[in-house]
């Protein structure tokens, strides 16, 4: 129900074929990342953050800075979610209405007097054009409304925002990839902790990525992939430092998330913190198998916690696809859909049943 290849664009997590490895095509529903967070209100509902962009094509270095599209989220059908490069920007937009720079408070006040000054626009406009442009104006209203709404919202929790905002410091505008990785990663506890956000995602590199301030600075990822090495180690070595890497920022997320109480135990105990690849099994994934990562206690409404997990192999009786899984994902946590996203028609085809939740995994 994927494309395999480098990426599966929205299809990792919409679970849904993408046109061609070059074209990430149009979202066909929220991704499971997105409608997760969804289910809870939050000022900024879902957040994005990238290193890079799209996994394949676009230029090298040096590293992008500001909104970008990597095809990965969706927050609903057509709807790309935007994911946010800079860590300095980032860090304005989220916490800029109680501890932001001079500079990110004066851009959040001025954007504030806009959109009120947008909003009674519209209003008056609305009266003097034709109905059909009515509903256009209408929608635009809404959007600008809900954006208001945010900001009065954050400045009920100015306390929070300021008490729970990481440190800004150089990293948030180094232009060296683990710095922007770990900027992202302080940004994701931050909005976790101060309740800005229920969801985040990251998106750690892509294809162009080379590893600089992890002393491969030879080969980019993508060279690795087809098993070149870098500085003196082979590309297994040279991915096992990556991927190390990658599992101490996750290690530092949760160490931060389990110092806060919450509930009877900590907010670790209550999240999900996923891994996996846009890509599969492989550098060039088949998508007959998909690692997932999964830390945290998940609200106890999982089996996952403290467990590894193989189910049967691609063909065999019991084998379950990623719809399943995120079927299992959405179904635990109180969200009663029969089935997330495409099934795989070649096992239909096969008899296997491809639709619904895996029993097991839910507590």
């Amino acid at each position: 129900m994927c494309l395999a290849g480098h990426t599966s664009y929205f299809g990792a997590m919409g679970v849904h074929a993408s046109p061609s490895e070059t074209s990430s095509g149009r979202p066909l529903r929220a991704t499971i990342d997105t409608r997760l967070s969804s289910q809870h209100s939050s000022p900024f509902g879902h957040v994005g953050l990238a290193l890079r962009g799209r996994a394949v094509g676009g230029a090298g270095d040096p590293i992008p800075q500001g909104t970008l599209y990597p095809g990965l989220s969706a927050l609903a059908p057509g709807r790309e979610l935007p994911y946010q490069a800079s860590p300095d920007q980032a860090f304005d937009q989220l916490f800029g209405s109680a501890v932001g720079s001079k500079k990110g408070r004066k851009r959040y006040d001025l954007e504030t007097g806009m959109l009120d000054f947008l909003s009674d626009d519209i209003k008056q406009l609305r009266n003097k054009v034709p109905s059909a442009e009515q509903d256009k104006l209408s929608h635009y209203l809404l959007a600008f409304e809900d954006l208001q709404k945010r900001r009065k919202k954050l400045l009920t929790m100015s306390e929070a925002i300021r008490n729970g905002a990481p440190k800004l410091t150089e990293k948030f505008s180094s232009q060296l990839g683990i710095d922007r990785l770990a900027s992202h990663f302080e940004l994701a506890a931050s909005c976790l902790i101060t309740g800005l956000s229920n969801g985040v995602t990251i998106r750690m590199d892509n294809l162009e990525h080379v590893y600089t301030g992890l002393g491969l600075t030879e080969q980019n990822v993508h060279a690795i992939g087809h098993g070149t090495g870098s500085n003196g180690k082979s590309a297994e070595e040279c991915r096992d430092v990556i991927r190390s890497y990658h599992i101490s920022l996750m290690a530092s997320l949760a160490e931060k998330l389990r110092s806060v109480p919450e509930g009877d135990g900590t907010m670790l105990d209550n999240t999900m913190i996923v891994y996996l690849s846009d890509a599969g099994e492989a550098h060039h994934g088949a998508l007959h198998e998909w690692p997932f990562l999964i830390v945290g206690g998940c609200g106890g409404r999982l089996t996952l916690p403290g467990n590894y997990l193989r189910m049967p192999d691609y063909g065999q009786s019991g084998h379950g696809t990623i719809g399943n899984l995120y079927t299992s994902f959405l179904n635990a946590h109180g969200d009663p859909i029969k089935h997330f996203g495409d099934p795989d028609f070649s096992l239909e085809r096969e008899g296997l049943p491809q639709r619904g939740s895996i029993s097991s995994l839910i507590a």
